[in-house]
């Protein structure tokens, strides 16, 4: 990425907070200024060296990094002056905004949209993004340099994936926590410290996940091979598969992305 190609992050809430942590991490030749009018906020940036600015003025080649909440789009879009973001690439992590809407109230021609998730906070985020189709490919490519600065990066060509990638990658983390309390709820009870509980749980997890993605075993593979006839693990897939937990996660996966679009549609009509 050019030196001169400024990133602007208008946002320090918690996803904004991230993402400035991440660019200053892994680019930090790269000139950065976040927008952000909390006095706490920005004071706490401006402790730590980083350039804030109360509100977006463009420079060429801007890569403006959108972090607000979904419903503050529109005073964001009242309160900027017309032709800001003409000649910038816009990306937006603002959950279940389409990139028609956010293209229409910002004016901006060039859009990018993307779902990061909560495991960006320790920079191990699984982030899913769609570019407008008036993004040039080095434009994208930049975007997806950017967000890869907290975590993984896939791009898709459908922008209708985005609400599928808010279920499996935003709210995965959420999925993946509660089978883990159940993990940990019952080493407690079984009587290992809170400690040992987690660490034993964490530990699973992380090992299974590397399992799957280093020797590319299809999930049902791994869990198969690990069932002795007649033992253990076998008595527990058993339950599991007595209780259909397998259709009772796609369900939710598939109601949490169908509250995705339900919340998309709500968008169309801002402005």
């Amino acid at each position: 990425m050019p030196l001169h190609q400024r990133i602007v992050v208008v946002g320090a809430g918690h996803m904004g907070s991230v993402l400035v942590q991440g660019i200053r991490a892994t680019m930090p030749q790269v000139p950065l200024t976040v927008v952000e009018a909390a006095e706490e906020r920005t004071a706490a940036l401006r402790a730590e060296g980083v350039r804030t600015a109360p509100q977006y003025r463009p420079e060429p080649s801007d890569l403006v990094l959108l972090a607000l909440p979904p419903q503050a789009l529109d005073s964001f879009a009242d309160t900027t002056a017309p032709g800001t973001f003409r000649e910038v690439t816009v990306v937006s992590v603002m959950a279940g905004v389409p990139i028609a809407v956010l293209s229409r109230r910002l004016g901006a021609p060039r859009v990018v949209r993307a779902m990061p998730n909560m495991a960006s906070q320790v920079f191990q985020g699984m982030t899913v993004l769609c570019a407008g189709p008036g993004v040039a490919p080095a434009e994208a490519a930049r975007a997806e340099g950017v967000l890869g600065s907290i975590g993984r990066v896939l791009a898709v060509s459908d922008e209708a994936l985005l609400d599928d990638a808010t279920a499996l990658a935003g709210g995965g983390p959420a999925f993946v926590a509660y089978i883990a309390k159940a993990f940990r709820d019952f080493a407690e009870a079984a009587g290992f410290t809170d400690e040992q509980a987690l660490d034993v749980t964490c530990q699973v997890l992380r090992g299974t996940a590397d399992l799957l993605e280093r020797t590319g075993q299809d999930p049902e593979q791994v869990y198969r091979s690990v069932m002795t006839p007649g033992g253990t693990t076998e008595q527990g897939i058993l339950a599991l598969e007595e209780h259909d937990l397998h259709g009772i996660l796609v369900t939710a996966l598939r109601r949490a992305a169908r509250r995705a679009r339900e919340l998309g549609d709500d968008s169309q009509p801002i402005g």
